[in-house]
């Protein structure tokens, strides 16, 4: 007999404190970007208020263009590869909206 998942669980079952130290890692590397990368990868992957940002209204909560913030987030995402990976950040990544 299995046991039944958890409530209130993420992505593939991961633990709170999983969740957590991921955060922290993250977090470590986004304070290396420039500001407003960092603005943009927080509101595009949700990590400012839990919902993932579409382009347009990041490009408007910020001044800025569609395409600015498409080439920021490019920008962004190519610094975090140079960092390397961050282990167990493929289990939250998705495409965002």
């Amino acid at each position: 007999m299995s046991t039944p998942p958890a409530r209130g669980r993420g992505r593939d079952d991961v633990t709170d404190a999983q969740v957590r130290a991921l955060r922290d890692k993250l977090s470590g590397v986004l304070r290396r970007l420039p500001e407003i990368e960092r603005k943009v990868v927080e509101l595009r992957m949700g990590l400012v208020d839990g919902t993932p940002a579409k382009p347009g209204e990041v490009a408007e909560r910020l001044g800025m263009s569609i395409a600015e913030v498409k080439r920021v987030e490019a920008r962004a995402f190519s610094r975090i590869r140079e960092v390397g990976p961050i282990k167990g950040l493929e289990k939250f990544l998705s495409k965002p909206p």
